[in-house]
Parts: C-alpha cells; sequence; structure tokens
C-alpha cells in the first residue's frame, strides 16, 4: 500500500497561544469552536476557523480533558474532577470528584464511547512520572469503575465506531493498545499491541475518523500518523514540531486536522528552531471527520 505524506510546509499555526503543554483539542460543532487546554498553564482556548476569533478562560487548576455532553455544553476533566461548563455561563459545578483526596495525581486525557460512558485517565502530577495513575469509566448511572491501576500517563483514548475497540496508550511504554470492549456493558477483553513505537518516539493522543483509521500523535518523532483499523499505515502528517500532542479531524467541513502542540521539556535551543511549539496547527487533508460521541453525565 502506498503511504501519502503530507510536508510540514502545508501545515499552518492557527492560533499563537504560547501553551506550556496544549492538549486535547475538540470541535463545538454547535459553537463553530475548536476548544483546546493549555495544561500547567491552566487555561481552557477556543479557536473559531471561520473568523480566527480566540478565546481564553483561566482555569482554576490544570486541566487534562475535554468532551461534549449529550445535554449540552461541555466537561472538563480539572485536577480534583469533571465539572461542566458553558461557554456562555463558564466553569460550572463539579459533577464527579476524581481521586480528589490525592494530592499528587490529576485526570488527563478522554473520551466518551459510543453509549455516552466517559473513559479517562489520571497521572502524576509532580512530574516524577510515577505510575500512580489509573484508567476510569464514567459508567451511565454515574458509577466511576477504576478499570486498570498502575498507570503512567493515561493517552492515545478513542473508540472504534461501533465502541468494540478502545484505544489506549500509557505513554512511557511506548505502545498503543487496542482493548476488546463490550459495547452494551463496557466490560473489557483482553489487550493486544496495535502500536509498538519505535525508541525515543511515544504515543500521545488520537481521533478516531469516519472510516475508522485512527491517527495518532507521536511525541518525538515529529508526526502524526494515521493507520487503519487493521494496523496498516497508510498516511502521515509531517509536523513543524517535535512534540505535538494530539490531532483531532474538525471544522465547518470535517476536513481540517488540528494539531495541539507543547513547548514543555524543549530546550532553549530547540524552542528557537521550533518557534511553533505550543500552538494550535491545522492542516486540510482528505479524511473525513467522524462525529463525535457525547457523554450522557
Amino acid at each position: 500500500m502506498t503511504i501519502t505524506t503530507i510536508p510540514r510546509a502545508a501545515v499552518l499555526p492557527v492560533h499563537a497561544a504560547n501553551a506550556v503543554t496544549g492538549e486535547v483539542p475538540y470541535w463545538d460543532a454547535p459553537t463553530g469552536l475548536l476548544w483546546w487546554i493549555d495544561v500547567q498553564g491552566q487555561r481552557l482556548l477556543g479557536h473559531r476557523p471561520e473568523t480566527a476569533e480566540t478565546v481564553e478562560v483561566n482555569l482554576p487548576s490544570m486541566p487534562g480533558l475535554i468532551a461534549g455532553r449529550r445535554r449540552g455544553g461541555l466537561v472538563i476533566g480539572l485536577e480534583d474532577g469533571l465539572y461542566a461548563f458553558n461557554p456562555a455561563n463558564g466553569l460550572g459545578e463539579r459533577l464527579v470528584a476524581v481521586e480528589a483526596e490525592d494530592a499528587r495525581t490529576r485526570v488527563n486525557d478522554g473520551k466518551p464511547d459510543p453509549a455516552g460512558r466517559l473513559w479517562f485517565g489520571t497521572m502524576d502530577k509532580t512530574g516524577g512520572g510515577a505510575p500512580i495513575g489509573a484508567l476510569y469509566c464514567l459508567d451511565l448511572d454515574g458509577t466511576l469503575h477504576c478499570v486498570r491501576r498502575g498507570v503512567g500517563i493515561p493517552n492515545g483514548i478513542s473508540f472504534s465506531a461501533d465502541g468494540r475497540i478502545l484505544y489506549f496508550a500509557d505513554t512511557a511504554t511506548g505502545v498503543l493498545e487496542a482493548i476488546p470492549c463490550d459495547p452494551a456493558t463496557g466490560r473489557l477483553g483482553e489487550p493486544r499491541a496495535f502500536l509498538r513505537c519505535a525508541p525515543d518516539v511515544l504515543p500521545d493522543g488520537s481521533c478516531v475518523d469516519a472510516e475508522d483509521a485512527i491517527w495518532i500523535a507521536l511525541v518525538g518523532a515529529g508526526r502524526i500518523e494515521r493507520r487503519r483499523p487493521d494496523g496498516t499505515l497508510d498516511l502521515v502528517v509531517e509536523l513543524p514540531v517535535t512534540r505535538a500532542t494530539m490531532g483531532l479531524l474538525g471544522g465547518p467541513d470535517g476536513q481540517t486536522l488540528f494539531v495541539s502542540t507543547q513547548r514543555r521539556f524543549l530546550t532553549v535551543a530547540q524552542l528557537r528552531q521550533q518557534p511553533l511549539a505550543g500552538d494550535l496547527l491545522a492542516v486540510r487533508v482528505s479524511a473525513l471527520a467522524r462525529a463525535p460521541f457525547l457523554a450522557a453525565i
């Protein structure tokens, strides 16, 4: 199979936010905004592609995830739990406490499945990298289940269209897993390695498109890869930064790949060579976005 390459020259900055760690872009079709976050900067950021308008909302602690809600608005994962957010009214109440008694951890990365369960992880927020995090599922009845402990950096969370495959990466392991999932119950099966990264390359955030192909950001490699459900590589997006954290298909026609990026961990010399690190990037692609699954919470 021929592998298509999109050159880095085609990838352009669209929101200059200078984020320490830009993450989890989310296309909010009702508002026409591309939401994303600056984790250490404690900011919710927004970009409107049609007008280039930008939005910035200061948050009380480090955010880790954004997801749409079936009842409208967003759910945002902060250090101690899941919170409601409405663009008109701002941050609302805490909906679910998550490891609120543990000052060492915070919420990081997550997405709903087709049924509306919200899957997300927690991680060490001190910078020590200890595997003290977990993978959680917030069930439809509001019950929070811990489905895996001993997690270092939870990332790559996405679902196949039928909800039968959960993609998940504990970034430090260098492996993106494909985990069987029962769509009716949310029960997980035995994981398998979907992608094993080369040394010094780490899997970060992901999204799944309308053809059920997964787009995975590879930190250290300076690219995003599109892989078909069987794992076959068919497209590479080369990037002007080495630490892209997640790609997300969105925009009015669903054919823009938005890419969040990170300044953290880069040296002064590297930042000089990568002036777009920390900005939101975008590139036009031929693939089509899938409508996001929405959380029942």
